[in-house]
């Protein structure tokens, strides 16, 4: 039996933010899902954040949902630090300062300690009698400028800490990525785990109540393309789709089709005034001044006539997979991890090329055929990712590094 040990940051997140856990949490608590049934692993855990709330709430995790693992935690409870809102972070802050770490007992007798995105901490990286692996998402931050220093520090930390010891990467672009980046990391040492959409938000479902519902709730169109945006407007290359959205509606004129933008409404309001749009086709663009509740994404999703995701780098880029699952044809760039994840089963374009996106948006609106057909391979791909998938290839992984 390999006796893991797992860093239980995330988890404890998972457990702050609840249903809307994203990202690097949604990883980290769709895989222990999975682990908790595996008898092939002993499972602990550990917090590794020198604060008093990550504590509590690693706790919470545990007694909420695996109250059979209340009694693994390998880390002892921070003594200088608070879990009151405010005193907390100042806590953190000064635990930084300090370089305070907070202490585990029983970290020598595991086998393998896994962190699902913080870089390892001293104590971590001093002890010799484990071996350590990391999940690592991407180096984005270190490719692009205009990421905040914090960001940029742990990614760079993240590659340092990958060199000597294990990575799991999301997808083969993001591996070889950072083999390109980093020519003392060796490829034997980077494993990959591709990841995968929730089945439980992203299904076909055109139900006729539910539409009406959502479609009044957020003010949506009949007939609308879809895209989804985050704060990181530049790299998920928005002002571009909006651009090239204007010069079709301007050439081509379809009276009875609409754009519609969810994520942050107050970056894809700031992206639009800026770009100084045609009134005539402003009054086209829908933008959700909400965020999407979990319950409605399937039904928002499954309505719209095309996805479209024209980011010009990602590590792995799930909202393509989530479309497909609802059943509706993706448009997404041909740029980075995408056409990985994609396969043939979506249409593929050059992230910069506006005449190319202007024609593409052309031919998916007019060609009925051509979106029953991508819409048809995009069910199909999306069906060989699923998380129990995900996590069956952490096992594999972890059972490889365990016998070096």
């Amino acid at each position: 039996m390999i006796k893991l040990i797992m860093d239980g940051a995330l988890f404890s997140e998972c457990e702050m933010h609840g249903s809307n856990s994203f990202g690097m949490v949604r990883i980290a608590e769709e895989v222990v899902k999975e682990f908790v049934n595996y008898n092939e692993f002993d499972i602990s855990f550990v917090n590794t954040v020198y604060s008093k709330k990550y504590d509590s709430f690693l706790k919470l995790f545990l007694e909420n949902r695996y109250p059979a693992y209340r009694n693994k935690i390998l880390s002892n409870t921070p003594i200088l630090s608070s879990s009151l809102p405010g005193l907390s972070t100042l806590s953190r802050y000064f635990a930084k300062y300090l370089s305070l770490e907070v202490k585990c007992t029983g970290l020598d007798k595991g086998d393998i300690y896994h962190s699902f995105y913080y870089p390892f901490n001293k104590n971590i990286i001093s002890n010799a009698n484990i071996k350590k692996s990391i999940t690592y998402l991407d180096i984005i931050p270190l490719r692009m400028k205009g990421y905040n220093k914090t960001l940029v520090d742990i990614t760079k930390q993240v590659v340092k800490s990958i060199v000597s010891n294990y990575a799991i990467s999301i997808s083969e672009f993001s591996k070889q990525d950072l083999l390109d980046y980093n020519n003392e990391i060796s490829a034997d040492r980077v494993f990959v785990a591709p990841l995968a959409a929730s089945k439980e938000l992203f299904f076909q479902n055109k139900n006729r109540e539910e539409w009406v519902r959502v479609k009044r709730k957020y003010s949506l169109p009949d007939n609308y393309f879809l895209s989804v945006s985050s704060t990181d407007i530049r790299r998920k290359n928005i002002p571009h789709l909006i651009k090239c959205f204007s010069q079709f509606v301007l050439q081509e004129k379809p009276r009875d089709l609409f754009l519609v933008l969810v994520g942050n409404a107050t970056y894809n309001y700031a992206v639009v005034n800026k770009l100084n749009i045609n009134k005539a086709v402003r009054d086209k663009i829908v933008i959700s001044k909400r965020y999407i509740e979990n319950e409605d994404l399937s039904v928002v999703y499954s309505n719209a006539l095309c996805f479209f995701f024209m980011s010009l780098y990602e590590g792995f880029g799930l909202p393509v997979l989530e479309a497909m699952q609802c059943g509706i044809p993706v448009v997404t760039s041909n740029a980075t991890s995408l056409p990985e994840v994609a396969g043939n089963a979506a249409i593929m374009v050059n992230p910069k090329d506006e005449m190319a996106l202007c024609n593409t948006m052309n031919e998916v609106y007019n060609n009925e055929a051509l979106r029953v057909k991508y819409a048809a391979l995009g069910i199909d791909r999306a069906k060989n990712y699923s998380w129990k998938k995900c996590a069956e290839d952490y096992k594999t992984i972890f059972k490889k590094i365990a016998l070096r």
